[in-house]
């Protein structure tokens, strides 16, 4: 018993196995440690809050001071002969609180809501971005507004002191501004943004575990032979393999996707029951119209750039995968030699959930582009915030890429290492005799 028990565990637990453990741990810790980074640096800046006094009076001095008071770092800017996203930008503010004029007689005069307006400066489709900006500075600010009316004018008029101050949305992006609630626009724009980087994802990894997974199987089943001795050329040979993985991981990622879109448009038609039908064609249309004036949309010939990045990883996986196959020896080596290729994948695909790759900074962002893939999965950002000069360097170092995987590969066709694998090495020297 105990020597069968160690046969199999000699066999499952092999140098493939612990590399794979070994990888899975780093892209753990890797993930961690940048989830870690981007929550500090958020909670950092959640005790920052900005402010556009324009109505100056000594109301809301009193207000600034009082947050100041309560621990906050508050940033003030009065009246200015310039536009706010001007202001913003020079000031590197993500979100402010704008006071407008006459906030102070409207709540201390005419026992009216006053009226302040969020500003936010949008610089990501990534939900959890905005959420972390948010409207820290407008949330803390009315709050404590809230709470100086309850201390000053308890009991009178509570329905007018639980809700003093309303506030009205702006967002700026690419020089433009709109009345819109950031938020809801981000998750307008959502939808195809996470679903695009799920369908790639899962293309890269299916299409190179079939393909890796086909190899492997061949050389199990000794039915290279027949092919290497029939007069097919090689190159068709793994053209065909890399056409069909292809077709394969289509249909299952077209598959997953259909189901996933099919799921959030349940979840959303469930959550809207009871709603008004009017107003929520209407928010949309506004909606909508502030992507358009944000200057948001992605042109037709943006998506064509968009496919031809895709393809380029596509690409990229199957010469990666090609080269891959041929070290592998048998199907249980398979298993993990797809590892490089679903962590390279991995990678990008879950920080581009949570986080904006382009505006992280130093090692990380260096490693986030030295990978090919990672240029897809930020293609429609760079469309919708102009940034074209990422997005052409992008194109192009994935050319390269693929240029030199193909030269490898082709060299691999070429030899008969794609169908015996690597040559081992002897276990010593020989001596001399």
């Amino acid at each position: 018993m105990m020597h069968l028990l160690r046969k199999e565990l000699r066999e499952l637990m092999n140098k493939q196995m612990l590399l794979g453990l070994l990888g899975t741990m780093v892209l753990i810790i890797m993930l961690g440690v940048i989830m870690t980074n981007t929550m500090s640096e958020s909670l950092e800046s959640s005790g920052e809050l900005h402010v556009i006094d324009y109505d100056d009076t000594e109301f809301t001095r009193s207000v600034i001071s009082a947050l100041e008071e309560d621990g906050y770092e508050v940033e003030v800017s009065k009246l200015v002969e310039k536009d706010n996203s001007v202001l913003m930008e020079e000031k590197d503010w993500k979100e402010a609180v704008l006071i407008r004029q006459g906030f102070t007689q409207q709540i201390l005069e005419q026992g009216t809501a006053g009226e302040v307006s969020s500003l936010t400066v949008l610089q990501s489709t990534t939900s959890m971005d905005v959420m972390m900006s948010g409207s820290t500075s407008t949330d803390a600010f009315t709050a404590k507004v809230k709470e100086m009316l309850m201390a000053e004018k308890l009991g009178e008029n509570m329905e007018f002191l639980a809700d003093p101050v309303e506030v009205i949305p702006w967002t700026y992006a690419n020089y433009n501004q709109a009345q819109v609630d950031s938020f809801a626009l981000v998750n307008s724009l959502s939808l195809f943004d996470r679903l695009m980087p799920l369908i790639l994802f899962m293309l890269i990894v299916l299409t190179a575990q079939t393909i890796i997974t086909a190899v492997a199987a061949e050389k199990t089943d000794k039915t290279l032979e027949t092919l290497l001795a029939s007069p097919i050329p090689r190159g068709h040979v793994i053209g065909a393999k890399m056409l069909a993985a292809l077709i394969v991981a289509v249909i299952y990622a077209l598959s997953y996707g259909v189901g996933f879109l099919v799921t959030m448009l349940m979840t959303v038609s469930g959550t809207g029951e009871g709603m008004d039908l009017g107003q929520a064609m209407t928010d949309i249309a506004k909606l909508n119209q502030a992507v358009e004036t944000l200057e948001l949309q992605i042109p037709v010939w943006g998506w064509m750039l968009v496919i031809l990045e895709l393809l380029l990883t596509i690409g990229i996986a199957l010469m990666a995968s090609i080269i891959l196959g041929a070290l592998v020896q048998d199907a249980k080596s398979s298993q993990n030699a797809s590892l490089p290729i679903l962590v390279c994948a991995m990678l990008p695909y879950i920080l581009s959930m949570i986080s904006d790759i382009r505006q992280m900074e130093g090692i990380t962002q260096i490693l986030m582009y030295a990978i090919p893939f990672t240029h897809t999965f930020i293609a429609t950002s760079c469309l919708r915030f102009h940034d074209m000069g990422l997005l052409c360097i992008g194109l192009i170092y994935q050319a390269v890429f693929l240029a030199l995987m193909t030269a490898a590969a082709l060299k691999l066709y070429r030899s008969d290492i794609l169908f015996i694998g690597m040559p081992k090495r002897k276990a010593g020297k020989e001596k001399a005799n």
